[in-house]
Formats: C-alpha cells, structure tokens, sequence
C-alpha cells in the first residue's frame, strides 16, 4: 500500500502541530517506515483512527530488524509491535470482527516473544493484556483463559533478581478487573495483590502497597491496587546506559 504524497504531508502538518507536535524532522521521510509507524500512531492517540489505519497499514508488510538498538533507543521491533497492537484496536472499534483483529494481536506477542533484548517502552505483557482483553470482549472466554494461564505461569522475567514478570503481572491484573466485574471484590483485592509481586518496585510503590494491603475493606484495598496501577515507579527492563534505581 502507498500513500499519497498530498495525503502523506497532511498527516504530517497535522502531527507536527497541536499540543503534542513532533518534530517533523524525525518523521517526515515516508521511505523510512519507522516515520510512517510514528506518524500513524501519533494519529490514533490523537484520535484520527481510519487517517492512523491508512499509515499504518503501510507497515504491514515490513520485516523489522532483529539487531539490537543503540543504547536508549527503541528497535524496530518495538515500532512494528505498536504499530500492530493499534491496529487491532482500530480494527476491533470499527467492525467487532474478532478474527479481523486477533490476528495483529498474534503477531506483536510473537514478537515480543521472538525478541531476545530489553524493551524500552511498554511491557511485554502488556501486548497479552491487550490481546486478552480483545478475546474477552469477544465472547471468546475459553481462549482467552488459555491465554491468561500461560501468562501466569510465564518464565521470561524482565529483571530475575527483582521478580519483575511483566506477563505474570498483567494476568493476575486482567483477573481481578474481572473478578470486579463480577461484583467478587475480595478475590478482586486478592488477585491484585498477587499482581503486584511481579511488578517493578520502588521504595514508594512499598510503601504505597503496604497502604493497600492494611485497608480492611476489599473495595478499598483494590481501589488503592488501581491507583498503583496507573503509576510507574520503575522501568520494567534495565535500559542500556542507565543506572538501575534503587529499589525497595
């Protein structure tokens, strides 16, 4: 797929301005497709989403390098897994064709497993969170669980001497989101709980969870559990160059 060169430059304008412009100079060049990857997601968080599929697209069929980024960089890898995973949600809010949509999801998780290096942007199990949460949505409970299991039981551990398992921890987080759902509360703050000793840990996210676990209340022990979700204490991989924090 091509785009054209008019429809390109539009898209460009547009993500370059506003209130969260990039550069043009760092993607302007529509023969690099880590540009036309930046520029289609930068267009679906600026809710642009059939403009976001018609650039993303363009990348479908691009096979990323598998060397290893220089130091802080994001690989090819990480682009082509974003720009996969945005496109299954776009696919999935237009049509609901699970099928249509799955596969993008399949695709970014076998590339986070293919890749052997550190991430430096999302989790890896965030992808399988993304792609559970489709099937789920889907009505297709009985793969999703499948899912769900080999997550929890997951051996790749970012950073083994902490406990950090970014899939362990998303699985045991999609748990007890859907344990809420349900109105089961107290097996909701338990399975959060048990998220949280896979999750990168700062001395203030300790502390932090030390607070939820004295709430004796379950609603209020899970609603502690969210709001550490929402907060990033630490990377979840050790980056290249930089010092690792000290952690609790």
């Amino acid at each position: 797929m091509q785009l054209d060169p008019q429809e390109w430059k539009a898209y460009v304008d547009f993500v370059s301005g506003g209130e969260w412009p990039i550069p043009r100079g760092f993607i302007s060049n529509y023969d690099n497709w880590l540009c036309r990857s930046m520029v289609g997601r930068a267009l679906y968080f600026r809710e642009k989403p059939e403009e976001a599929m018609a650039v993303l697209s363009t990348v479908l069929a691009v096979e990323p390098s598998m060397e290893k980024p220089e130091a802080n960089s994001m690989s090819e890898v990480e682009h082509k897994i974003l720009c996969l995973r945005d496109l299954a949600k776009i696919i999935w809010g237009f049509t609901h064709n699970n099928e249509a949509a799955i596969k993008y999801w399949d695709e970014a998780v076998e590339w986070c497993r293919k890749w052997p290096y550190n991430f430096h942007s999302i989790a890896r199990g965030e992808i399988s969170y993304g792609r559970v949460g489709q099937l789920w949505e889907a009505q297709e409970q009985e793969l999703a669980d499948k899912y769900l299991h080999e997550m929890a039981k997951s051996d790749h551990f970012e950073m083994q001497q902490y406990n950090v398992n970014s899939n362990r921890y998303y699985a045991y987080k999609f748990m007890a989101e859907r344990e809420h759902a349900a109105g089961n509360i107290q097996k909701a703050a338990i399975m959060y709980e048990e998220a949280f000793k896979y999750y990168p840990m700062s001395v203030e996210a300790r502390r932090n969870e030390a607070d939820a676990k004295a709430q004796k209340d379950p609603e209020s022990k899970y609603n502690k559990c969210v709001e550490m979700s929402k907060r990033q204490y630490l990377l979840w991989e050790e980056i290249e160059g930089l010092r690792a924090p000290r952690r609790g």
